[in-house]
């Protein structure tokens, strides 16, 4: 489903305030109404990262565009509390460039996780649009 999503949200269901870690993505469909779904932006905020990013002069969080890296490159793995995350910058066969987020040891993070990668439901992101749903006639 197009949209911002939460991905990770540690702990779950924390106020903005208490977030030791929180990854959000922006999907975008590419071509038309029923075509892939691509990450395009992913923004990574929260205490964890706070305490890193400040000690390299950044700002509060790490912020990732879809097109800026050549293909296959990106972030090393980055750990934050004990969850490790990296961005890799992909493109399709038509051009068309987007991200892709890969998270470690989410049940190592000693909170529960929330987000569409950690124990929230995912039901409604993952759904294709009404335009899209396939039907058959009997």
């Amino acid at each position: 489903m197009p949209g911002a999503h939460v991905l990770l949200n540690v702990p779950m269901n924390a106020r903005p305030m208490q977030e030791l870690l929180r990854v959000d993505a922006d999907a975008q469909k590419v071509g038309g109404a029923c075509a892939e779904t691509y990450f395009m932006n992913i923004n990574i905020t929260g205490k964890w990262v706070e305490a890193k990013v400040h000690k390299l002069g950044r700002g509060s969080g790490l912020m990732f565009n879809a097109g800026v890296g050549e293909p296959h490159t990106g972030t090393k793995w980055m750990t934050f509390g004990k969850i490790m995350l990296k961005v890799v910058h992909g493109r399709t066969s038509e051009g068309t460039a987007y991200l892709n987020f890969f998270a470690r040891n989410l049940k190592m993070a000693g909170f529960l996780v929330g987000g569409l990668l950690g124990e929230d439901d995912h039901t409604e992101a993952a759904s294709p649009t009404r335009a899209c749903v396939q039907t058959v006639e009997v």
